[in-house]
C-alpha cells in the first residue's frame, strides 16, 4: 500500500488554521471597513447636539445611548475608530521609516557610525516615553497631527535595534558579498537586499505597535491632551462619559471595550505573525 506523506504546513499556511488569530483578523477588517464607512453607517451626526435628548439609556432609536449633550454615542464611537485606526497606522509608519533608516545605516556601516546611533537610541530609551510625549504636547499644543508625530517620533527605537541586528546578520550572508563582489553599490545592497530580507521582523513590531499607538491615543485624549472635542476618538469619549459616570454607564462601557478589544486583536494577530516568522 502507498503511504500518502501529508506536507506539514508552513508558518504562514498555519495562521489560518488558528480560530483565535482568525477571529481576531476579522475583528481588524471590520473595523477598517467600519473607519472606511462611518460617514454612511452611523446612524446620527457625531457632532449633533440636542440637549433635550441627553443622557437617554440605550434604546431603539439610540441602540447606545447618547452623551451629556444628546450626541449618539454609537456615532461617536463609529467615527473615533477612524480616529483612532488612523493615528495608529501613521504614528507606527512613521516609527518604522526612521527606525528602519537608522537601524539600517548602524548595522551596514558599522564603526563609529554604529556606535554613535547606538547610544542615541540609548540616550532615547532613557527617557520614559509618557514623559516625552506629555512635554512635546505641552510645549506645541494637543491636536491630532502632534500627536501622529509625537507617537511616532518616539516609538523608532525598538525597530531600529531590530533592524540593526537582522542587517548585522544578513550583511555577511553569500548573496550579500556576491553582490558587492559584482560591484553593486551601497544603496544597492542596502535597498535591493538588507532592508527587504530585514522587514519580517519589522511588521511583526509594527503590528504590535499599532495596538501600542491606539492605547496611547487613547489615553492622552481621557487626559485632554490629545484628540480635542467636539471631534469623537475613543479616549474623549470616555473623558466625557467620566461627568456622569454614577448614572450612564454606556459611556464607559462601549469605548472602553472598543479599545480592549482592539488593542487585543493587534497584539494576537503580532504575535501570529511573530510564531510564523519563527517557524520559517
Amino acid at each position: 500500500m502507498t503511504k500518502i506523506r501529508v506536507r506539514p504546513q508552513s508558518g504562514f499556511g498555519r495562521l489560518g488554521s488558528d480560530p483565535v488569530l482568525a477571529a481576531a483578523g476579522l475583528v481588524l477588517a471590520g473595523l477598517a471597513l467600519l473607519a472606511v464607512f462611518a460617514p454612511w453607517a452611523a446612524p446620527y451626526d457625531p457632532l449633533d447636539v440636542n440637549l433635550a435628548q441627553a443622557l437617554l439609556p440605550p434604546s431603539g432609536s439610540h441602540w447606545l445611548g447618547t452623551d451629556p449633550l444628546g450626541r449618539d454615542v454609537l456615532s461617536r464611537l463609529m467615527f473615533g475608530t477612524r480616529i483612532s485606526l488612523l493615528v495608529g497606522l501613521i504614528a507606527v509608519s512613521v516609527a518604522v521609516l526612521i527606525g528602519t533608516a537608522v537601524g539600517a545605516v548602524a548595522g551596514f556601516a558599522g564603526g563609529r557610525v554604529d556606535t554613535v546611533l547606538m547610544r542615541a537610541v540609548d540616550v532615547m530609551l532613557a527617557f520614559p516615553d509618557i514623559f516625552l510625549l506629555l512635554t512635546v504636547i505641552a510645549m506645541l499644543g494637543p491636536s491630532i497631527y502632534v500627536i501622529m508625530a509625537v507617537i511616532g517620533l518616539t516609538g523608532w527605537m525598538g525597530v531600529a535595534r531590530l533592524v540593526r541586528a537582522e542587517v548585522l546578520s544578513l550583511k555577511e550572508r553569500e548573496f550579500v558579498q556576491a553582490s558587492r563582489t559584482l560591484g553593486a553599490s551601497t544603496w544597492r545592497l542596502l535597498t535591493r537586499h538588507l532592508i527587504p530580507n530585514a522587514m519580517g521582523p519589522v511588521l511583526v513590531a509594527a503590528t504590535l505597535g499599532v495596538g501600542g499607538a491606539i492605547l496611547t491615543e487613547s489615553a492622552l485624549s481621557f487626559l485632554g491632551l490629545g484628540v480635542q472635542p467636539p471631534e469623537p476618538s475613543w479616549g474623549n469619549i470616555l473623558n466625557e462619559g467620566r461627568v456622569a459616570l454614577g448614572v450612564a454607564w454606556w459611556l464607559i462601557v462601549p469605548p472602553g471595550l472598543a479599545i480592549l478589544i482592539t488593542v487585543l486583536a493587534f497584539y494576537i494577530v503580532g504575535e501570529g505573525l511573530r510564531d510564523a516568522l519563527r517557524r520559517r
